[in-house]
């Protein structure tokens, strides 16, 4: 009597030998129970799943009349929704809801509910709702951080998974992301930009594996094979029923065009870069037949499995301390980021960012990050295409366009977009033939261009800022929103890349892809992919004084770029001493042929000069193309010994010094090179001042990014 004047809707079970407290105690609403009772252990699993609510939520009338059950919170949902109102006002009259959330751990929603009282509202159907809001709040924030299995029955959107295995390196790390996005805060500063990881689902690396043995593939991890060969072989296996079924259901409630993407289980497990390796396939996904869309699904995700054995991909697995024999490959099935427009889809702005810069050139520093940037789909700049490269922290010091000359050269010509409505033809290995390739006009037709875009006036040789106006050729600057803040893309860059490096304390690089609703004007900003950048687990911070000067060639305080090179053996130098300045165009052949010999030898080199390489005045430095010199893996460049020159730094010669993660050195006055052990070996070629020495064994080249230092040491 105590307890229930206290708490009338508590549950309570009453176990006595004394039967003649039965009635007793059920007048005060308590369930008794016979101590001596054949069936106790059966009735207290009952009392336990009724009234403990460790069962069925059971909807009653007030009269005990059953009117409907739910096993879980959707399904409570459901029910709720079209209970009758005297069924819920019984069960939110005493607690039942709360009672049952807290039994299935879900504290928080249950705490909301059981603080409320009928008198806190003006209705019962106020009270469902509001019952029936928190619900479905609570349910779209666990699916908002939750990895769930694919559940054929429900169009659930968010991050899924088919499989028990692993979800491979890049499926893993989209999967944390997505998992902690809310976390970061992200919409707090620009409230007006939505910010997603795209519906995704994983195959995990268990269906890879069932493949394999169920199509007898497992020969290809040994043997030798052209490429070709292993696609075909893959193309003609089939899948399980079961994941048939999973597809046929999956693509039911996936209607957008899709990327499928290569998730290595390596890739995860050995720390090492695997971008580009694999195979990557995306498809418009829009046939009007479900079979059409189906058979070109499981075309692109055979030709992602076939891409494990690759001539390319085994020889790079080869290449780090894991084996072929090894491998898993995931498969990220995701909904591509973008609009269609006159027949072609894709997003408005794209491309990948990194937290750290490790070719800062001043003012701009490390933090600042850098991105690039492009129209359509992000392969314009995962392929290294013509693109825009600015670094978030400071967007309007581009060096890239440097001069007028240089913009018209390096900036965006063509742009990638899926065609629609070709689905009926089947997938080609060949990835690029699966999209299309297409100018700025196509761009400019399609309402894309104007947000990214500039006009190259040739009559005043100068670059307007508008693609409005006339006389001239279009030029891709996104000037648009780095000068004129259209869209803020390099805030939202920066603040994304700040946030999650620091969440995730680590360096990251990420993956994106930006639209625009035309009508709303609002904006989705979509991570695809997220990774830590991999190079900076080496921890590299160079001491100066510390160094051993009987082994170092170089010590460098003026250096980019960032990581160890420990596998030249060649270097190819020009001693500023016996340089004519007048005669450095009559030593690019020499150069070039030196270049191609060692390049088709499969060996990098060490490249040492003095004033600018790349310089197109011959006067100060030598005037070679890029190409000429692409098989560099270092290059220094050292002062002339009567002038004084800035580094390069800038140029469009430096850019490929950027994108091919080429180490620079520029030596300055405390600076240490030993061209006198340089000229104390003998060359394999002798050109004038040119001189081409092959080593014993491999030099170190050390770059530290953080402090702009780098040594050279044999």
């Amino acid at each position: 009597r105590y307890v229930r004047s206290r708490d009338s809707n508590l549950p309570i079970l009453f176990q006595s030998k004394n039967l003649e407290l039965k009635e007793e105690a059920e007048a005060l609403g308590v369930r008794f129970l016979h101590k001596e009772d054949t069936q106790l252990y059966g009735r207290i699993a009952d009392f336990m799943l009724e009234e403990m609510s460790f069962g069925d939520f059971i909807f009653k009338l007030p009269d005990g009349t059953e009117v409907g059950r739910a096993a879980n919170l959707r399904q409570l949902v459901e029910e709720l929704s079209r209970a009758p109102i005297e069924s819920v006002e019984y069960h939110a009259t005493r607690n039942h809801f709360s009672h049952w959330l807290r039994t299935r751990t879900e504290f928080s929603l249950a705490a909301s509910l059981r603080s409320l009282t009928i008198g806190d509202f003006e209705s019962t159907e106020e009270i469902r709702d509001f019952i029936l809001n928190s619900m479905r709040s609570h349910i779209d924030r666990v699916r908002n951080r939750s990895i769930r299995d694919n559940d054929s029955a429900h169009s659930d959107q968010g991050f899924l998974r088919i499989g028990r295995g692993s979800l491979g390196g890049k499926g893993r790390g989209l999967a944390f992301f997505f998992s902690r996005m809310p976390d970061l805060g992200l919409q707090d500063k620009f409230p007006d930009v939505e910010f997603i990881v795209p519906h995704s689902i994983v195959l995990a690396t268990d269906l890879f594996e069932e493949f394999i043995e169920m199509n007898g593939l497992s020969r290809f991890a040994h043997e030798d094979h052209d490429d070709s060969e292993v696609d075909a072989e893959f193309l003609a296996s089939k899948f399980s029923e079961d994941v048939e079924e999973e597809l046929t259901a999956m693509l039911g409630h996936m209607t957008r065009p899709l990327a499928i993407r290569s998730s290595s289980l390596l890739e995860d497990a050995s720390h090492q870069p695997f971008a580009g390796v694999y195979a990557t396939h995306m498809i418009a996904n829009d046939h009007s037949k479900l079979d059409v869309r189906l058979a070109r699904l499981k075309e692109a995700i055979k030709l992602v499995f076939a891409s494990t054995y690759h001539k390319g991909a085994k020889a790079y697995v080869a290449a780090t301390p894991s084996s072929i024999q090894d491998e898993r490959m995931a498969v990220v099935i995701q909904e591509i980021v973008g609009r269609e427009v006159n027949g072609r889809y894709y997003p408005h702005i794209a491309g990948a960012a990194r937290s750290r810069n490790h070719y800062p050139v001043s003012p701009l520093i490390a933090e600042d990050g850098i991105a690039a940037v492009c129209i359509g789909l992000g392969r314009q700049v995962a392929s290294g295409e013509k693109c825009l490269r600015f670094s978030p922290g400071q967007p309007r010091r581009i060096h890239q366009f440097h001069s007028t000359e240089a913009m018209l050269e390096t900036s965006q010509t063509s742009f990638w977009a899926i065609p629609m409505g070709r689905s009926e033809t089947p997938l080609s290995a060949d990835e690029t033939k699966n999209l299309v390739n297409l100018g700025l006009r196509e761009a400019e037709e399609d309402g894309r261009l104007a947000l990214v875009g500039s006009t190259y006036v040739v009559a005043d040789d100068r670059v307007v800022d508008s693609v409005r106006a006339s006389g001239g050729p279009r030029v891709v600057t996104f000037a648009p929103i780095l000068k004129h803040s259209r869209i803020p893309l390099a805030e939202i860059l920066d603040h994304v890349l700040k946030r999650s490096e620091s969440y995730l304390n680590s360096p990251i690089e990420i993956e994106f892809a930006l639209v625009i609703d035309e009508d709303s004007g609002k904006k989705i900003f979509a991570i695809l992919q997220v990774r830590p950048m991999l190079e900076e687990s080496v921890d590299i911070d160079i001491d100066m004084s510390e160094v051993d000067r009987t082994r170092a060639i170089i010590m460098c305080s003026k250096a980019l770029g960032n990581g160890v090179i420990d596998d030249i053996q060649d270097v190819v130098y020009i001693h500023p001493d016996r340089l004519d300045r007048l005669r450095t165009a009559d030593l690019t052949d020499g150069v070039e042929a030196i270049d191609a010999t060692l390049r088709s030898q499969g060996r990098s080199y060490l490249l040492i000069g003095p004033g600018r390489w790349g310089s197109s005045d011959p006067s100060l430095g030598i005037p070679v193309s890029w190409e000429q010199i692409s098989g560099a893996k270092a290059i220094v460049e050292v002062p002339m010994s009567d002038i004084h020159l800035e580094p390069s730094q800038g140029t469009h010669f430096y850019q490929n010094i950027v994108t091919f993660n080429i180490g620079y050195l520029t030596i300055t006055g405390d600076d240490m090179l030993d061209f006198d052990w340089l000229d104390s070996i003998a060359p394999e070629t002798e050109i004038g001042p040119l001189r081409h020495i092959a080593l014993e064994s491999p030099l170190k080249v050390v770059l530290d990014s953080r402090d702009s230092e780098a040594i050279v040491l044999r």
